[in-house]
Formats: structure tokens, sequence, C-alpha cells
């Protein structure tokens, strides 16, 4: 669905042959979708008009649920042995990842950042692949980065990333973990973490956000959300303060949506709440910024535009 950003009218729909369960793309004035069938699609972001699909043949269940990327004239689909690069303009095929197979569902989104593309099996391991020629240079089968729902965030040459209990700081270049931090509650959850000049700020399962402080690594501030509506996380229960979405930073403002059905603005520094808005319906997508204004999407399949006032 395409919406005029100032008042929200349809410009157009698409229609899919499944649902999409985690982010798209856009690239060339194209906008990529993968459904969990896995056919992916470029549709021309101002008509709405298909320009190429394409079936990359997963072969088994469960759906493919993973995000896209796109970056120049390339985009990047699928996941395991479906995993390739496709042109962005015609969808042909530029490589395709015979070296690792895929896992059950991970709505994890694909990272990209020195050449190298993050995939995601869930059960099995975080896997780079060479961007440019599709080569596998590394796999981490560690038994806490097996089952995670997180995409990675890039910092210099390193990889931040959250996943059973444990925060992480990996080596892009060969994989090895260079910090593993336990934290006091699960953070299986889908929030990729917030890199900003002093902290490092996330959503958990069940304690809300947790900002920790970039050079010491120690608990900054936590913010703890109300108890969510809906308990997504696995083996999260009443009453867990549960965060899926990503925190999103603007000037020294954090955003995020919580499972609470709450869309919060936090001073960065110290996490003090500035404003909160009550949707009253789960958020579980990451907020979008554009200008002045804030795109905020609900579990009930509503599309909200908040003007940001300086």
């Amino acid at each position: 669905v395409c919406m005029d950003a100032q008042n929200g009218t349809v410009c157009w729909r698409y229609s899919l042959r499944g649902s999409v369960r985690s982010s798209i793309a856009i690239a060339d004035g194209l906008v990529f979708a993968q459904d969990v069938h896995g056919y992916i699609y470029a549709i021309q972001a101002e008509t709405g008009t298909l320009v190429w699909e394409k079936k990359l043949n997963i072969g088994v269940l469960p759906p493919l649920n993973d995000g896209l990327v796109a970056a120049s004239d390339v985009v990047y689909a699928g996941t395991g042995k479906s995993l390739c690069a496709l042109k962005a303009a015609t969808g042909e095929l530029i490589w395709k990842n015979e070296a690792w197979s895929r896992g059950e569902g991970c709505v994890a989104t694909l990272s990209l950042g020195r050449n190298i593309l993050i995939g995601h099996a869930n059960w099995k391991g975080l896997y780079a692949n060479n961007a440019v020629n599709g080569e596998l240079l590394w796999e981490n089968k560690d038994a806490e980065l097996k089952y995670r729902s997180a995409s990675v965030a890039w910092e210099g040459e390193n990889l931040y990333l959250l996943s059973s209990r444990s925060f992480f700081i990996l080596n892009s270049k060969n994989g090895e973990v260079i910090v593993r931090k336990k934290m006091n509650c699960s953070v299986d959850v889908n929030s990729t973490p917030l890199i900003t000049e002093s902290e490092i700020i996330f959503g958990t399962a069940a304690n809300g956000v947790i900002a920790l402080d970039k050079q010491t690594l120690e608990e900054k501030w936590n913010f703890k959300t109300n108890p969510a509506l809906i308990y997504t996380s696995p083996y999260s229960k009443p009453s867990s303060s549960t965060v899926e979405t990503s925190p999103v930073l603007v000037g020294d403002t954090v955003f995020f949506g919580a499972s609470d059905g709450i869309l919060y603005a936090l001073n960065r520094i110290s996490g003090k709440l500035l404003w909160k808005y009550q949707i009253g319906v789960p958020i579980f997508s990451t907020v979008s910024v554009a200008e002045n204004v804030l795109y905020v999407t609900d579990f009930a399949g509503n599309v909200y535009g908040f003007i940001m006032n300086n």
C-alpha cells in the first residue's frame, strides 16, 4: 500500500500472493517486497505498477519471513539456499547462496555493510556472505546465537546484536565474539540495537527498553513500559513489558512503540519520559521519521502520522 505522506490518502494498492512478514526495501524508485511463499516483487513506487517478480523456490516450510535489504542497484532476498542477489531494475540473478540452508522462520532483516551480507537461520546460526559474489565468509553457531529474532546493527567493522539473554558484539570479518554481555532479562525480541554517541539502546522481552553505556557496557538506564497486550516473545507471560521494535533517534529523543499499545518518546541520555501517546493496540513495527513527521503502524492495521514540533 502506498499512502500520501501528508494526509494519509491511499495512492495505490498492489495485491500479492501472500502476506509480507518483515521489512520491505526501496532502491532506484522501486519498492521491493517478499511474501511468505517466496515470491519477490518489484513495484514502481510512484504508480504501483509491477516491474518484475521472481519466485525464489524456497521449497520448504515454514514460510519465508526474512526482511529485505537493497543498496544502489542490487536487492538481496531470501534465506538459506534461496538467499540471492538480484539486479534491482530487472530481477536478473547475480548470485545465489549454496553454502548454508535455512532454519525455522526468522523475522530478522538481512544486514549489509562493507560488502558483507549478514543472514540468519533460526536454530542454526548467523552467516556472512560476500555481497559481491555470494561466497560464504563465515558462520557462527554459538548456542546463544542459534535462536533469535533481532537484526544486527553495524558500528565500524563490528556487529551489534541481541540473542537469548545476551548482548553481543561480533567481528564482521570473521564472526568471532568480541563481547558477550549477559543480561538480567530475555532479549529474545525483534529489536535492533540503536547505537548513539554514548549509548546502546534496545528493547527487551520483559523489561521495556534498556540503555547501556557505550564505553563500559554497564546499564545506564531502564525504562519499563506497561505489560504487553499480546505476548509475542518466546516464553514471555504476564506481566512482561515487551518491546519488539527498534528504537529510532531524532536529535536527543528516542522514539519507539511497545507491545502495551503506547508510542513513547524518551530522552536519550537520561531515559526520562518526554511524552507518550496511547494507541491502544500493540505496536510491532519500528517507527519511521521523514522531515518533521513520525509515522507509526499498529497491529490493527492503522497508520498514524505525528507532527514533531521543535
